[in-house]
This record gives structure tokens, C-alpha cells and sequence, in this order.
């Protein structure tokens, strides 16, 4: 019984279900748009439903961030001193 309910508490598969209903339905002819709706709709709800079964259990186990997001990325470092260094040079030249 635990292998079906992980199989169906997995989001993955559930995005996979309704994303092969919603080929096979605009296959048969269904209005994309009205199609694309149910299916936002549909993953929506399955992702809320499924946030909140096992959000709990994930929470709990979860005791350290992962992810260090006291500083920020290189990138954006390297692009702010150079914001910075163009700034300073716009204030000399005006």
C-alpha cells in the first residue's frame, strides 16, 4: 500500500496524467484554450492539495537551508559593480 501512495503523492507523475489527458483532448479536437484552463486549473489544484499532505511531513524534516542566501551571486555582484562604476562615471563627466 506505501508504493501506491508514493506513486501518487510524487507531483511529477500527476503533471505527466494531465498533460497526456490534455494532448489526447486537444488530439480529439477540444478548444486549446478551454483545454489549457482545465489543465492550469487541474495541476493548480494538485499542487495545493499535495502542498499541504505532505508539506508538513517535508517541514519536519527539513532542519538547515540548503542554500547560503546571506550573499548574493557572483553575477549579480560583478553587474552591480559595474552599475556602480558606470554611475560614478555619468557624475564626473555631468
Amino acid at each position: 500500500m506505501q508504493g501506491w501512495r508514493t506513486v501518487l503523492c510524487n507531483k511529477k507523475i500527476w503533471i505527466a496524467l494531465v498533460g497526456m489527458v490534455a494532448g489526447i483532448a486537444v488530439a480529439l479536437g477540444f478548444n486549446e484554450s478551454l483545454v489549457a484552463t482545465i489543465s492550469g486549473g487541474v495541476i493548480s489544484a494538485i499542487s495545493a492539495i499535495l502542498m499541504a499532505l505532505m508539506g508538513v511531513k517535508t517541514a519536519r524534516g527539513t532542519t538547515v537551508c540548503p542554500v547560503d542566501f546571506s550573499e548574493e551571486p557572483e553575477e549579480v555582484q560583478v553587474f552591480q559593480k559595474a552599475e556602480r562604476k558606470e554611475a560614478e562615471t555619468e557624475e564626473s563627466q555631468g
